[in-house]
């Protein structure tokens, strides 16, 4: 993470748990994911109301390095949805959802939007889901510069004050 200073940023915002680094953290909040299918797509197919019911349905999934993330729920038990999509831009798999193509699972954050709208439903919320940590990270130690120290505070109100 040491190439974030070289490279001249004074922060940098990470999610998930964090290798260790000569940086220094601030946990800023835990992000929701959701599952999250477009309306066209429940007409279509269904709105699951199980888990059991839900393994029958096609996902959008998230990759890394090939490998696809399962749904992980907060419970330990996790879900490999089968799929026609799988990427690493959580992005096209968000714009793969509102067209109706199966069901993503997304951090809450980008899709609050979608969701407030109806152009997007929540799939099990009555499931509850993993969460991940973001952390703003930086290498200035106790002598953080003002303008560092407001942004992670900004970014700390920010959080407290979203539904994400």
């Amino acid at each position: 993470m040491g190439h974030i200073i070289r490279e001249g940023y004074d922060v940098a915002v990470r999610m998930g748990a964090l290798n260790d680094s000569e940086l220094i953290s601030r946990k800023i909040t835990d992000l929701n994911w959701v599952m999250v299918a477009s309306p066209s797509y429940i007409r279509k197919h269904g709105l699951p109301r199980t888990v059991e019911e839900l393994a029958s349905h096609t996902g959008l999934r998230y990759a890394v390095g090939g490998k696809p993330w399962p749904v992980a729920f907060a419970d330990g038990t996790t879900l490999l949805l089968e799929s026609r999509f799988d990427t690493d831009d959580s992005g096209s798999i968000r714009r793969a959802a509102l067209a109706g193509a199966g069901i993503a699972y997304l951090l809450r954050v980008t899709v609050a939007e979608d969701l407030a709208a109806g152009d997007l439903v929540q799939i099990l919320p009555q499931h509850a889901l993993t969460r991940i940590p973001a952390y703003a990270l930086h290498a200035f130690g106790k002598q953080l510069p003002a303008r560092t120290r407001l942004f992670i505070e900004f970014l700390l109100k920010k959080a407290a004050e979203a539904d994400i």
